[in-house]
C-alpha cells in the first residue's frame, strides 16, 4: 500500500499529488492552491507501513476524525481506495481548491466527504453523519482531531460501536502530553487533560475481556485498537468494560513486612 509514497526533502508525492509537510515549512513552497498541507511525517509513515504489514486488513469504509485542510483523507484514501472516506472537523472553513480539485478530476464526489463545523464530542451529529454516509459497519476510524482526553473518549464511545469485529480504532499522538517539545506552557495542549490514561483505560478493557477490545496495539506516535467480537446493545461506557481489584482487598492480603 505505502510503496506509492515518494518521499522528498519538505514533501511527500502520491500519484500525482503533492503533500507539503508541515513540520518543513519553507519560502520556496507552493501556494496552498496547488498542493495539500501534510501534518504526517515519514517517521509516522513508517509506522503505519509497519502495522499494516502485519495483518491482513481490508478497508472498504473509513471515517476520520480531524482534517485539517483535506490532505489526510486524499492520504487514507489514496493508501487504502476504500469505497466510501468520510471526514469530519470543528474548524469553520470549507474544502481548498486543491481539495475540490482533487475531488472532481477523479470522479471522487460520491467516496470522499468532508463535513466541516463539526465537534467530535457532538455524538447526535457524528452517528447522523455514520448513518447518512455509511450503508454497513466501519472498517477504521481515524482520530487524529483534538488530542485532548474528554473529546477523544466521546468519539471513541459513540463510534466504536459501528466498527465491524476485528476492525480496527486509530488515535494519533496519544503520547503527546509524553515527548519533551509539548511542555512549554504556550502550547496549545499544555493545560488539557491528555490521553495516556485513556490508553491505559482500553488496556484495561481488553485484559478483562476480548469482547469488547480484543487488541491494543501501541506505537509511539498512535495506537490502534481492534473491535472484539462481542455486541455492544446500548451507549458505550468504557468504565463499564473494566474490572479492577479491589483496592481493600488487596491491602488486606498485601505480605506483611518481615
Amino acid at each position: 500500500m505505502f510503496e506509492k509514497l515518494v518521499w522528498q526533502e519538505d514533501r511527500m508525492l502520491c500519484n500525482g499529488l503533492v503533500f507539503r509537510l508541515q513540520h518543513y515549512e519553507n519560502d520556496q513552497w507552493e501556494l496552498g492552491d496547488e498542493c495539500f498541507m501534510f501534518y504526517k511525517i515519514k517517521e509516522l509513515v513508517d509506522e503505519y507501513e509497519h502495522f499494516f504489514a502485519s495483518r491482513d486488513f481490508q478497508c472498504r469504509r473509513l471515517f476520520e476524525l480531524g482534517l485539517w485542510d483535506g490532505g489526510s483523507l486524499a492520504f487514507w484514501y489514496e493508501i487504502f481506495k476504500p469505497l466510501k472516506i468520510v471526514g469530519i472537523d470543528w474548524a469553520n472553513r470549507t474544502d481548498s481548491n486543491y481539495f475540490r480539485r482533487y475531488v472532481a478530476e477523479r470522479g471522487l464526489q460520491d467516496r470522499v466527504k468532508t463535513y466541516w463545523e463539526v465537534n467530535q464530542s457532538d455524538s447526535q451529529r457524528l452517528r447522523e453523519i455514520v448513518g447518512q454516509e455509511f450503508d454497513d459497519s466501519l472498517d477504521l476510524v481515524l482520530d487524529d482531531a483534538s488530542h485532548i482526553y474528554e473529546p477523544t473518549l466521546s468519539s471513541f464511545q459513540t463510534l466504536f460501536q459501528f466498527i465491524r469485529p476485528g476492525g480496527l480504532y486509530i488515535i494519533e499522538d496519544w503520547a503527546w502530553e509524553h515527548w519533551p517539545q509539548c511542555h512549554r506552557p504556550e502550547w496549545r495542549l499544555a493545560k488539557h487533560r491528555g490521553l495516556t490514561e485513556l490508553v491505559v483505560k482500553m488496556i484495561q478493557a481488553a485484559g478483562t475481556s476480548e469482547t469488547l477490545i480484543r487488541s491494543v496495539t501501541v506505537f509511539y506516535a498512535f495506537v490502534a485498537i481492534e473491535r472484539g467480537t462481542g455486541t455492544i446493545p446500548g451507549p458505550l461506557k468504557l468504565e463499564d468494560h473494566i474490572t479492577l481489584r479491589p483496592k481493600r482487598w488487596f491491602m488486606q492480603r498485601a505480605p506483611q513486612k518481615l
